[in-house]
């Protein structure tokens, strides 16, 4: 695996709000698994920082939302709260809007400056929680996936790819290609070791590599699951009152 940074910063290890993005980035470093992590990615004009962007040769690409501590949720008007040690609960936006917005931004950031439409897997990290049944049944009606610990997090990320229809796992030149056009610039907003930033004018252009075609009835399938995910997460989190969810048993 290919991390960027390559390191943890330093300055953050012993932070305990920091503690879940280190352990996800301890894990991913040590992956023997082909691929790209970029940690702290954001889209240019974008105020929120995706925690990892994460691309698996050969099974997809993830939009990742880490979050340490214990989470409650009142699925019915989507609030959210973080259980803090000797404090009350703490309101908090909806990690499955934050990971919903991640991956739509990867995708057209992919889709802007790679000219390849690539599907990206919302995912949010709990690393301190054991299964919870009413975020695991919420996240269900939004099509946001939830994993819970990070210790089989490859094996986890694996698993969901291949229960999503519109995912097509990347090839090493498509990772390559993808990575190279989204990530031009961002090593400044990390601290670059060198000390210097990278600009679009001193990379490499991306290689041209083959894109494959998708027509007829297998582009209909991937327009309609791509906008069913986004709709499907407006749906959920926007409506207020209980009789307005999904069928999500609320």
């Amino acid at each position: 695996m290919i991390i960027t940074p390559e390191q943890f910063p330093e300055e953050r290890r012993n932070d305990p709000k920091r503690q879940a993005e280190a352990a996800v980035f301890d894990a991913l470093a040590q992956s023997q698994r082909a691929g790209h992590a970029h940690y702290e990615w954001s889209a240019p004009g974008r105020d929120h920082q995706t925690d990892f962007a994460l691309w698996l040769e050969g099974i997809g690409r993830f939009a990742i939302e880490v979050k340490g501590g214990d989470y409650t949720l009142r699925p019915e008007r989507d609030q959210w709260f973080l259980h803090t040690p000797g404090g009350g609960p703490k309101s908090k936006r909806s990690p499955l809007r934050q990971a919903a917005d991640a991956a739509m931004d990867l995708h057209n950031e992919i889709q802007d400056k790679a000219g390849f439409w690539a599907f990206v897997i919302p995912v949010v990290l709990f690393t301190d929680m054991a299964p919870d049944p009413v975020i695991d049944r919420y996240a269900q009606c939004t099509n946001v996936k939830v994993i819970w610990g990070a210790q089989n997090l490859i094996a986890d990320l694996e698993a969901i790819a291949g229960q999503v229809v519109a995912n097509h796992p990347p090839k090493a030149s498509h990772v390559q290609n993808e990575v190279q056009s989204v990530t031009v610039g961002c090593d400044a907003d990390q601290g670059d070791p060198s000390g210097e930033t990278r600009s679009a004018a001193d990379a490499a252009p991306p290689a041209e590599i083959e894109q494959p075609e998708v027509s007829g009835v297998g582009a209909m399938i991937i327009h309609h699951v791509e906008q069913f995910i986004v709709q499907r997460v407006d749906k959920v989190i926007v409506q207020q009152a209980p009789d307005t969810l999904p069928d999500c048993g609320f």
